[in-house]
C-alpha cells in the first residue's frame, strides 16, 4: 500500500504530461494535416542523370516512390542531395528550403574548415586578434604563405571575406579562390579569382563567388612570392546566399 502511494502521484503526473502532449498533436493535427490514402510504388525504379539510382533513408534504408491519385511522390531530401540541392527544414516555421536559404549568414569559424597549422593558425590570442588597433575575436594568422580549405556542399553563393595586412608586413597579399572539390581534376589547380589586400588600407573586405562549389580553398600569398607576409582572415567573414558585390559596401 506504501508503495502505492509513492508511485501514485508519478503515474498522474506521466498521465497529464501525456494527455497535454497528445492533445497538443490532436490540435495540429486537425488543422494541418489531411489524411490520404496512398501505396508504396515497389514498382518504380530511377534513373537519374542516365544512370540507375536508388534513393535512400538516412541510414541507408532504400526508399520507394509513393503513389498518390496517378502520381508518384518522391521523398524531396534524397532527390535534393543526389542532385546536390540543399534542403533544409524549418520546424518552427514548418518551411522546407530547397537551395538557397536566403538571408542566412554562417561565420566562417562556423564552417568544417582544414588549415595547415604551420604557416596558417586559427587563434584567440589576444596579442593576435587586435588587427590594426580593431578587436577581434578570433583570426586566422598566415604568416608566409599558406592555404584554407572550406566545406560548401553548394549551400552558399559567396564567401565575404575580411582580411588585413599587419605590421612587420612588407607587401601586398593576394588571396586567390580555387576549386577544392575532388571532382574538379585539372580545373583545381585554375585561379578562379584573386583579391587583393593592400599595405595602407587597415582591412579590406573581398566578395568571391563559390556558388555551386562543394569545397574550396583560399591561397594566401604575395604576388611576387615574397615570404614575408602577415596577413589575417578576421572572424567578421562570412558565407551568405546573397548575389552580387553589396556586401563590399556594408
Amino acid at each position: 500500500m506504501v508503495k502505492f502511494r509513492k508511485k501514485k502521484p508519478v503515474l498522474i503526473l506521466l498521465f497529464i504530461a501525456a494527455l497535454l502532449s497528445s492533445s497538443f498533436g490532436s490540435a495540429y493535427a486537425a488543422a494541418n494535416l489531411e489524411p490520404i490514402k496512398a501505396f508504396f510504388n515497389r514498382g518504380a525504379t530511377f534513373v537519374l542523370n542516365g544512370e540507375a539510382w536508388q534513393p535512400k533513408d538516412a541510414n541507408g534504408k532504400p526508399m520507394s516512390a509513393i503513389y498518390y491519385n496517378g502520381v508518384n511522390y518522391l521523398p524531396v531530401r534524397a532527390v535534393a542531395e543526389a542532385l546536390k540541392v540543399p534542403v533544409n527544414f524549418d520546424a518552427a516555421a514548418q518551411k522546407i528550403y530547397i537551395g538557397d536559404q536566403p538571408g542566412a549568414e554562417t561565420p566562417i569559424f562556423a564552417m568544417p574548415m582544414e588549415i595547415d597549422n604551420i604557416y596558417v593558425v586559427a587563434t584567440r590570442d589576444p596579442g593576435e586578434t587586435r588587427v590594426n588597433d580593431k578587436p577581434y575575436k578570433q583570426v586566422l594568422k598566415i604568416d608566409q604563405y599558406g592555404d584554407i580549405v572550406f566545406t560548401l556542399d553548394r549551400k552558399y553563393k559567396r564567401l565575404v571575406l575580411d582580411a588585413a595586412i599587419v605590421s612587420p608586413g612588407e607587401h601586398d597579399v593576394e588571396f586567390t579562390l580555387y576549386n577544392a572539390s575532388e571532382a574538379a581534376g585539372n580545373t583545381a589547380l585554375t585561379a578562379l579569382e584573386t583579391h587583393t589586400a593592400n599595405l595602407e588600407d587597415s582591412s579590406t573586405r573581398m566578395v568571391f563567388n563559390v556558388a555551386g562549389l562543394e569545397k574550396i580553398k583560399i591561397h594566401v600569398q604575395s604576388h611576387n612570392l615574397n615570404p614575408y607576409i602577415y596577413a589575417r582572415i578576421m572572424d567578421t567573414s562570412y558565407f551568405d546566399n546573397e548575389t552580387g558585390a553589396s556586401a563590399a559596401e556594408r
